[in-house]
């Protein structure tokens, strides 16, 4: 099979596209590894041309990087996985806007984040960072996913859906309905605002004109606002334990049973598990590889079907 698909393609690429950065993986046809690079989010909530946009620049990067000129984009073949396809209007759109790549393969970020956590074999992972989702592979080689359903409805414990009660603590302490604490005036002063007087108008129309800009990668920017005062601030501790609550609800439906082996995964996997009941933080590992390596393997898998 490498003999043949050396033959087509020179390089594959592996993409994770998510809501804050996209990061990629080259290796040669043969499994080599040539480089990794990251650029700006490539979620395809915020635009199909834009997701492209930032998937090429980090390509380019990538290439660039090893002292090598980006090849012609008809001998490289990649596997994406990026958050937002399971839109399938935006999926079909991206796929249709395909520059030039010999073969692709698109999935949800969540597929290539399983198949990197676990080299491709049965395991679950959970996924928290700009947002999350939950995924399965069976020992049948079934899927399941749960979560995923975006931003602002869904996306629990995500980085995203912290803003969002970060935001709002902010805006019932103007209203008088919780009190001031050191979370608040660091989200007023990150807002533009200064702090030690919520009431102080500048402060609130700071706030207002933050959200009038807002979107889901702005409020993920709030997260580490949460994690930094948690240790000292209730108010951020009782956050970051909801934000836990969830994920215990996310792995308990992915597998009941508690069987297969769970990967926490994203910017913010790591810091919630400390937040974790003891019995699930036992079952819980590091991912064995990223998204971006499941994307190599995700095009790998592909392209031997072609080849088989």
């Amino acid at each position: 099979m490498k003999t043949a698909l050396a033959s087509v393609y020179d390089y594959l690429i592996g993409v994770d596209g998510g809501g804050t950065k996209t990061h990629i993986r080259i290796e040669q046809a043969d499994g080599t590894p040539i480089a990794e690079a990251s650029s700006g989010p490539s979620a395809l909530m915020h635009g199909r041309d834009k997701a492209w946009a930032a998937i090429t620049i980090a390509i380019n990067q990538g290439f660039h990087s090893a002292g090598m000129t980006p090849p012609p984009l008809q001998r490289m073949a990649a596997g994406f996985g990026l958050s937002g396809v399971n839109v399938p209007a935006w999926a079909a759109e991206f796929s249709a806007l395909n520059p030039g790549f010999g073969s692709i393969v698109v999935a949800s970020d969540a597929i290539t984040t399983l198949f990197g956590a676990h080299q491709g074999r049965p395991g679950a992972i959970i996924a928290i960072g700009t947002g999350s989702i939950g995924a399965l592979l069976r020992p049948d080689q079934t899927q399941h996913i749960i979560g995923g359903w975006g931003f602002p409805s869904g996306d629990e414990a995500s980085g995203a859906w912290l803003g969002l009660l970060a935001i709002n603590y902010v805006q019932q302490v103007f209203d008088g309905r919780a009190h001031n604490c050191a979370l608040a005036d660091s989200i007023i002063a990150h807002c533009g605002g200064h702090a030690g007087n919520g009431d102080d108008k500048h402060n609130r129309d700071s706030v207002l004109g933050w959200l009038a800009q807002a979107n889901q990668s702005r409020y993920a920017q709030l997260a580490p606002l949460i994690i930094q005062h948690a240790a000292r601030d209730d108010v951020a501790r009782n956050m970051l334990d909801k934000a836990a609550g969830e994920i215990v609800s996310m792995a308990n439906a992915l597998d009941p049973s508690g069987q297969l082996p769970l990967a926490l995964c994203g910017g913010l996997g790591q810091v919630l598990r400390d937040f974790l009941p003891k019995a699930l933080q036992q079952r819980t590992s590091l991912p064995l590889a990223d998204s971006a390596t499941g994307g190599l393997l995700l095009i790998h898998q592909h392209l031997s079907q072609d080849f088989s």
